[in-house]
């Protein structure tokens, strides 16, 4: 080995472990490799002694100087290393009569390695060569002496930084790379073990021919078993069969082997044999069918060209025996042949799985600014400006049309502007605005420069300068405007949220899906994200929640206030456990002290936050269960040391605890609901009062990771809005099985998945159960009723249209909810009031069409096909003109509350499904495409906190 100039191992500490300090690793070109060429030992000692010679003329051989180096200093990925320790300051080493290095890389995941050490004689040095994992970034190691005596670096390993090798995120595909091969490695050892004892053993019941109903069906060229590992002509006999009709010329032959072991495997094409008797009783078609070397039986279904109708031998299968002569030379050969097939078919899904992350992510971006360029179109008839989008260092004409505002009366406007809401130094003083030319409605001025360092421009508008002027500022709100290429970035808030559900570990209804998606959608945003929870008793078993950490804890209202924390769906949470045993419970709700629990809860949690010293900007409650937070803040808290939180609250329905939400409503900042048009429908509310100038209502979203059909392990073929078709046809034919109905493909399903109560328009699902059948569809429901009289109807409805028809499933089952959005064509949401739903967005999610009554949020995300083509073009790309943009429509709707007004939706879209099946799939396509994520809500929710604190 050449002597290198040597460095000590430097380490910093980072976490709880060890990890490497000033090596620099250099990344990209081509990976260097050292030479690995073995010296002899005499060379080795001679390098050995000559390493530590070079480190005694640094000067550094003290008691200040290295303990422990490499040589070469910064190890190289694939190349040999050699490590040096000193024994005289290593107290595991110095007496011990052997030295061990043992070591691993990249955090111990690879490569562990132990090897004894040389001393390096007429020194104080030990030494050992060891070679670099081709695959390491870092190496760790300790050095033990006798028995289980360890040398450490302070407590923690020694850690190297290595050259050339991956980075950690390029090692972590490389550990997938290495699952991926040792999954393949057992699954084609699983398989062809399997196959060898079909060789060994034989099939029962299989034959070289196959007779059924007194006619031969299936034989083979030569009439006896055909061989393993040759091509063999196999004959099937369709008299009397309909598939594919009379006139067919072409069938398709699906073909596996040993029980379909490997699955399908090909598919052949069969036709019409020639020299071969046809009469009533015979009519033959073949295939040339290449036979594979393990096969001991051959199984095969035949279907239609287009893969619609099948003959499956009445789901037996065809099946012919096979002469397997494999020695086990063959076998093993065979072996490595399954191994490599299994191996390239993983790697396609690793990669088609990269593929799919990385477009899922551009899909994901794309949709964000489209939420943000739909803002902007929403507010362009007020204020747009050029460039559409600001950029930094440049000049900003901004456009403001007076009509169209409060402001519509004045002559003069006049512009105040200013940028990152209103914190940077540089502001845009009031300014004159040209006015419009003839024909024109736009006032104009010219903003000279955005800084570099903006990321908002901001904007009013007035009448005036001074006393007198009135102001025009989006109520509250003002106007902004996100620039492009800043220099800086947006303060992140910090938002706690404290509820009593949160999916998926504590989730009765919808609150708790909101609380999880909206922290998620704001922290996406670049935020602080926080949630407090009761620490519930079923917590301690739930298998969706990780490790809990402790956090602190301390004496408070009469009892000991433990405090726990973990991530949930990437959201930091901190879980509020008061010794008295108050949420020692295996539910959320149900006990009669449920109002005094979640009170005492909620003070819990503000005092959790005084004694951490945290000052979150936003606090943020909802409903009635956590209302208490609103008043107890400002009551007790906000003059007591916790004082820099404004306070959110969202109503998500407002049945229930009415006297509590009020109390809330009064004492927070700003009030929202889960949709614009259920904060219409009950602004009238006491609830609300005088307070309907903080109210205001933002839709819920859908989580789109959670809710897609292209990763569902729920449904039997995963499906994306290009290959719908294909993936909702096996999703229905699943639906049917698992519900025992039939299998006509040309018959609509539709389906309900709800509560069964009231609300949910109970009479009318019944109802559309009647007409859907009578129409000729199908009809699903899954849900259950809480009032044991509305189960009993449904117990009774289910019994009166049993058969093939229609399918019930009166429990909470989540898989089989994925199944019914995938598997149904439309989905039924007849609610009598809904302060927004999920389940019509979830619906367009898997390409099933809506058909809802248009109150609250159903209003707000279906649009009628037939009647409200301008209003969606509006609300979901910001559009005036349907007809240049595109249709948006998405669904079909009803308003009143009868049978008859259901109907009208209903008949409407059956009736598309029946006459038009090429415009109803581009429906469901349409729905597919649509973003109902929280994109949008998170933006309004954003613009809500800052509002709030004033920006």
């Amino acid at each position: 080995m050449a002597r290198t100039a040597t460095r000590a191992v430097r380490t910093t500490t980072t976490g709880g472990g060890r990890r490497r300090g000033s090596a620099v690793r250099r990344r990209g070109g081509t990976r260097g490799r050292a030479s690995a060429n073995a010296a002899d030992e005499t060379t080795a000692r001679a390098d050995a002694a000559a390493a530590v010679r070079d480190l005694a003329k640094t000067q550094l051989n003290g008691a200040d100087g290295p303990r422990v180096f490499t040589v070469p200093a910064v190890p190289v990925a694939g190349a040999p290393v050699r490590v040096f320790a000193d024994v005289e300051r290593a107290d595991a080493l110095r007496s011990a009569s052997e030295r061990t290095l043992v070591g691993g890389y990249n955090q111990w995941k690879i490569g562990s390695f132990e090897k004894a050490m040389e001393r390096v004689e007429g020194t104080s040095w030990v030494y050992v060569d060891v070679d670099v994992d081709e695959r390491a970034y870092e190496m760790s190691f300790v050095f033990r002496g006798d028995g289980q005596a360890y040398e450490k670096d302070e407590g923690q390993d020694f850690v190297a930084a290595v050259d050339f090798g991956p980075t950690p995120e390029e090692f972590v595909e490389i550990l997938k790379v290495v699952a991926m091969e040792d999954a393949a490695r057992a699954d084609a050892n699983a398989i062809v073990d399997a196959e060898m004892a079909f060789a060994r053993d034989g099939v029962a019941g299989v034959g070289a021919t196959f007779e059924k109903y007194g006619r031969l069906i299936c034989k083979t060229s030569t009439g006896d078993a055909g061989v393993a590992g040759s091509t063999e002509r196999v004959f099937w006999n369709k008299a009397l069969n309909p598939i594919g009709g009379d006139d067919a010329e072409k069938l398709i032959m699906h073909v596996g082997f040993n029980g379909w072991m490997r699955g399908v495997e090909e598919k052949l094409t069969l036709v019409r044999a020639t020299g071969e008797t046809r009469d009533e009783n015979n009519d033959w078609w073949v295939a040339d069918v290449p036979i594979r070397p393990s096969a001991s039986v051959l199984d095969f279904v035949i279907s239609d060209e287009d893969e619609m109708a099948w003959d499956n031998n009445e789901n037996a299968d065809y099946r012919l025996a096979m002469d397997v002569t494999s020695d086990e030379s063959t076998w093993e050969v065979l072996r490595e042949l399954t191994f490599e097939e299994k191996r390239a078919e993983a790697l396609r899904a690793l990669v088609e799985e990269k593929q799919r992350v990385a477009r899922r992510a551009e899909e994901a971006a794309a949709a964000k600014a489209k939420a943000i360029e739909v803002g902007l179109k929403q507010q362009a008839f007020i204020i747009h400006t050029e460039p559409k989008v600001p950029e930094v260092g440049k000049p900003l004409k901004v456009f403001y049309n007076k009509n169209n505002t409060h402001l519509n009366w004045s002559e003069e406007i006049y512009l105040t502007g200013g940028f990152n809401r209103w914190a940077h130094e540089t502001a845009v003083a009031p300014m004159k605005m040209t006015p419009p030319t003839e024909g024109e409605e736009f006032f104009s001025a010219t903003v000279p420069s955005v800084p570099s360092d903006a990321w908002m421009v901001d904007f009013v508008f007035s009448s005036g300068v001074g006393e007198g002027a009135q102001y025009d500022n989006k109520g509250g709100r003002d106007y902004h405007i996100p620039t492009r290429g800043s220099a800086a970035k947006k303060p992140p808030l910090h938002v706690v949220h404290v509820a009593v559900e949160m999916a998926p570990i504590a989730k009765v209804g919808g609150l708790a899906d909101v609380v999880t998606a909206i922290g998620r959608a704001i922290q996406d945003n670049g935020h602080l994200v926080e949630v407090i929870l009761p620490k519930y008793q079923f917590f301690n078993n739930s298998v969706l929640l990780g490790a809990r950490e402790y956090e602190t804890h301390f004496d408070w209202a009469g009892t000991t206030i433990r405090v726990e924390k973990c991530k949930v769906e990437g959201l930091q949470c901190f879980f509020i456990e008061p010794q008295n045993g108050m949420f020692q419970t295996d539910s959320v709700y149900g006990r009669n002290d449920d109002a005094e629990r979640f009170n005492f809860f909620c003070n819990a949690a503000l005092e959790f936050l005084l004694r951490t010293a945290r000052q979150p900007d936003i606090l943020h409650c909802h409903d009635w269960s956590s209302a208490e937070v609103a008043r107890a803040y400002w009551d007790h808290y906000h003059h007591n040391g916790l004082t820099k939180p404004k306070v959110a609250f969202t109503i998500h329905n407002m049945n229930y605890g009415q006297a509590k939400l009020g109390e809330a409503v009064h004492h927070s900042q700003m009030t929202t609901t889960v949709s614009p048009s259920y904060a219409g429908e009950v602004s009238g509310s006491p609830v609300i009062g005088g307070n309907g100038g903080k109210f205001t209502g933002i839709r819920n979203g859908i989580d789109p990771d959670i809710w897609d059909p292209e990763t569902d392990a729920f449904v039997p073929v995963k499906y994306n809005a290009e290959n719908a078709e294909k993936g909702k046809a096996a999703a229905r034919a699943e639906l049917r099985s698992r519900l025992g109905m039939t299998g006509w493909d040309d018959k609509p399903i539709v389906g309900v998945v709800s509560r069964l109560t009231a609300q949910k328009g109970v009479h009318l699902i019944k109802h559309a159960a009647h007409h859907t059948i009578s129409r000729g569809g199908q009809f699903v429901l899954l849900g259950s009723a809480p009032d044991p009289k509305i189960q009993g109807d449904f117990n009774g409805l289910a019994n009166q249209l049993a058969g093939d028809n229609s399918g019930f499933f009166f429990a909470f089952d989540e898989p089989l909810s994925h199944l019914m959005y995938a598997g149904c064509d439309i989905i039924l949401v007849p609610s009598m009031f809904e302060p927004c739903g999920l389940t019509q967005m979830i619906s367009m999610r898997y390409g099933a069409v809506p058909v809802v009554r248009a109150t609250g949020g159903l209003r707000d995300t279906v649009f009628d096909v037939d009647n409200e083509k301008e209003r969606a073009a509006w609300e979901i790309a910001g559009s005036t003109d349907w007809e240049k943009d595109g249709d948006m429509t998405n669904g079909f709707s009803f308003e009143g509350t009868d049978e008859g007004s259901l109907n009208y939706a209903l008949d409407r879209c059956l009736d598309a499904f029946y006459n038009d099946r090429v415009w109803f799939r581009s429906l469901q396509k349409r729905c597919m495409l649509q973003d109902w994520s929280w994109n949008k809500p998170a933006l309004e929710y954003e613009e809500l906190y800052f509002k709030m604190l004033g920006q």
